[in-house]
């Protein structure tokens, strides 16, 4: 139910935003380590960081709300695969945030609906979920001033990549 609230609340312009310089290194510092008590088995989110760090004005809220639910995603959907990955990638005009998982994948003709309100492809009616997740994520996104954009291969795994102009 807050699922529904929040999206109706982002979808009616009425979400909270309250941008500030944020280290995103430590971010995913803080992921890592969040995760890491969440885990019950011997699973790890893998932190990859490429080019030379500088602080992105955001929503540290937003983001956090949007990578927890990507991350937590990976590893639903990647169970006994290999670990999920988050990856910072600095550019001198933009920072691009992906995660990256090992698992099942998505079927080519039904990720074109992967960001709709309640969208779940065929191939997770085993896996519990809403299908609202994806959706609040690209919304935070998008009030984050970034966008949101995915890649998956049936059987192989997704990423999703995150863009914000800096």
């Amino acid at each position: 139910m807050d699922d529904v609230l929040t999206l109706g609340k982002l979808t009616s312009g009425n979400a909270p935003y309250f941008p500030e310089d944020t280290d995103l290194m430590a971010f995913g510092d803080r992921l890592v380590n969040q995760f890491k008590l969440i885990k019950k088995d011997d699973s790890a989110l893998n932190f990859i960081t490429d080019g030379e760090p500088y602080k992105v004005h955001l929503d540290p809220k937003l983001l956090e709300h949007t990578l927890y639910n990507l991350i937590n995603n990976a590893f639903k959907y990647s169970k006994g695969k290999k670990n999920p990955e988050l990856s910072l990638l600095f550019k001198p005009t933009e920072v691009v945030i992906s995660v990256k998982d090992f698992g099942l994948g998505i079927p080519e003709d039904e990720q074109q609906h992967l960001f709709e309100p309640f969208f779940r492809a065929n191939n997770v009616s085993e896996i519990q979920g809403t299908g609202l997740g994806l959706s609040i994520a690209k919304e935070y996104v998008e009030v984050n001033k970034g966008r949101i954009a995915a890649k998956s291969k049936l059987g192989e795994g997704s990423c999703f990549e995150i863009t914000f102009k800096t």
